[in-house]
């Protein structure tokens, strides 16, 4: 069963990435400014203009949420799907975006959580696992039909901002720690009926390595500002 999950996992993180992949823009090889990179004294200048002088660009909150619910360069914008700053895509009209107006977004939300429960749920009902989703694998249509999956995952990315309990144990969806598995656990909330499973179901699974590629063994510090130490140059 373990090697059947593994492989389920591994075929929704692989399209993910390769829909993250297909979406990369190009970017000139020089990324440095004029005063930095030829020696001398670098010129700092710190602007007091209003925000409304500036267009927001990118933004990261939860993990995967543009990436995976909504479409990159190259696919038909939805019409539900609000255009921010001229953005002809919409994963780039979330992140240039303000939080505030994330629920305008729910639409492509749900839409892209309806194929994907529809898609997987005959593979996970033959792992013997309690879906979210309810209705026949082929049959899921309608947002009524994965309203279990929306009540855990709504209020985690809309607004799409990472949120702190201080009163609560951190760890995803509770702010994040460095090493957490969160698109694991957000694969879980999605798909899983958490009743039955434990969010930590696929994350427990031998597929991701034990740690940082370069050094398997090594974990984050526990103490601000939470970084390793830097990777020797070979």
């Amino acid at each position: 069963m373990k090697q059947s999950i593994t492989y389920l996992l591994a075929t929704v993180l692989g399209a993910t990435l390769l829909g993250a992949c297909s979406d990369s823009s190009d970017s000139d090889d020089d990324n440095g400014g004029g005063n930095g990179g030829g020696g001398g004294t670098p010129t700092v200048e710190i602007r007091s203009n209003p925000p409304s002088d500036y267009a927001r660009v990118d933004r990261m909150g939860q993990p995967a949420v543009a990436t995976a619910l909504l479409r990159g360069g190259g696919q038909p914008i939805r019409d539900s799907v609000p255009i921010n700053n001229n953005a002809d895509n919409e994963r780039d009209s979330l992140n240039q975006g303000d939080p505030s107006g994330d629920a305008d977004f729910a639409g492509a939300f749900v839409d892209t959580l309806i194929f994907v429960n529809n898609a997987l749920a005959d593979d996970l009902d033959s792992l013997g696992l309690s879906r979210c989703a309810t209705g026949a694998p082929g049959e899921i249509d309608s947002a009524d039909d994965i309203n279990a999956c929306l009540g855990v995952a709504a209020p985690v990315v809309i607004p799409d901002v990472v949120t702190l309990d201080i009163s609560s144990p951190s760890s995803w969806p509770n702010g994040r720690h460095p090493d957490d598995p969160v698109v694991d656990r957000v694969l879980a909330a999605v798909l899983l009926d958490l009743s039955v499973h434990p969010l930590d179901l696929f994350a427990d699974l031998p597929l991701n390595p034990p740690g940082n590629d370069a050094r398997p063994d090594d974990v984050s510090p526990a103490n601000f500002p939470y970084l390793r130490d830097p990777i020797a140059m070979p």
